[in-house]
């Protein structure tokens, strides 16, 4: 799990204009185990992302919603999103994993299963 101290550190070096809900949503992850932030900033970190903003925000669409077909997600917008994920998390995906991410669901449930052993890990 990461610390709040360095928590804080990695929003100063790598969360730089990302928005406040975001950075405010890592902190309770990492403070607090909080799988709904969590998802916030797994999906705020994709949208910061996207060459194309959607015309609806990525947390009110449903989660069948697909990276490459509906976001427009190409490969270097993939792997911008698994390296700060990555970074920010302290974990490593494999490429595997990354073979099978097709929705935004797939997307969460990845990330979640990195940390099933905190707290309950159902959406």
């Amino acid at each position: 799990m990461i610390t709040a101290e360095q928590a804080h550190k990695n929003i100063e070096e790598s969360l730089v204009g990302f928005p406040q809900e975001i950075t405010e949503a890592y902190l309770t992850f990492a403070t607090k185990a909080d799988l709904a932030c969590l998802d916030k900033v797994v999906i705020g970190i994709l949208q910061f992302y996207l060459a194309k903003a959607p015309k609806v925000p990525l947390a009110e669409m449903p989660g069948t919603t697909r990276l490459r077909e509906d976001l427009g997600m190409d490969s270097l917008t993939m792997m911008d999103t698994v390296f700060m994920v990555e970074g920010l998390l302290s974990i490593k995906l494999e490429d595997q994993d990354l073979v099978e991410l097709v929705t935004l669901d797939n997307l969460r449930r990845l990330i979640r299963s990195r940390f099933s052993g905190l707290v309950n890990t159902q959406p």
